[in-house]
């Protein structure tokens, strides 16, 4: 159905579904997992079932989490980057973007998540957070050159890293892409995305 090479390697495990598929992951070297996401859908936020929310946790490739997966599925029309000032990120832009190329998206929002303690942070080190950030994301953007899809940069505020979500929800984004870096915490979400381990806003990338 898939249509996939005749000579595509299928692996088999046994136990329990996420310990296996963790397992087949480190013991073949795997770079991108792609699975269905959901257990339920509560007042239009996705919650993770118990597989998908183990791979985002423990695994160490990157994921690729579908809401709902199809045969058919719908084009990525936007797409929205929650920006790292790292090489890492400016790595996983590039693959975000020819992603983009390759479904013809309408936009790719590049965007920068600013919380209360963030400002609260910068305040006390006596940084002009705001001005900075802007024009610390332009800089970011602008360094990779000509891209092939429309671009949007936008530095998001918020009391936690959820209004990263409501972000999502509000431009009503088909991918969600998250880097983390394998080589900071071992590839782990940090305390202000652990909300992803839950509940996803639309298709996520996490791209280690």
């Amino acid at each position: 159905r898939l249509s996939l090479p005749k000579d595509s390697p299928i692996h088999y495990e046994q136990g329990d579904p996420a310990t296996a598929i963790l397992r087949a992951i480190e013991r073949n070297a795997i770079d991108l997992i792609v699975a269905g996401a959901l257990e339920k859908e509560v007042v239009l936020h996705p919650f993770l079932g118990n597989v998908a929310r183990r791979l985002l946790r423990e695994g160490g490739s990157s994921v690729i989490l579908f809401t709902h997966p199809a045969r058919e599925p719908e084009p990525l029309r936007k797409i929205v980057f929650l920006a790292e000032y790292s090489e890492h990120s400016s790595n996983s832009l590039r693959r975000a973007l020819h992603l983009a190329a390759r479904e013809k998206s309408e936009c790719v929002y590049v965007v920068r998540l600013i919380t209360t303690f963030d400002e609260a942070r910068a305040k006390q080190e006596g940084t002009p957070f705001e001005t900075d950030e802007d024009a610390k994301l332009e800089h970011f953007v602008l360094a990779l050159g000509h891209t092939d899809v429309p671009i949007e940069v936008r530095c998001i505020r918020g009391n936690t890293g959820f209004a990263a979500a409501d972000f999502v929800k509000s431009m009503e984004a088909d991918l969600f892409v998250v880097p983390l870096d394998p080589a900071k915490k071992s590839g782990q979400l940090p305390p202000n995305l652990e909300w992803l381990a839950d509940v996803i806003p639309c298709n996520l990338w996490l791209a280690r």
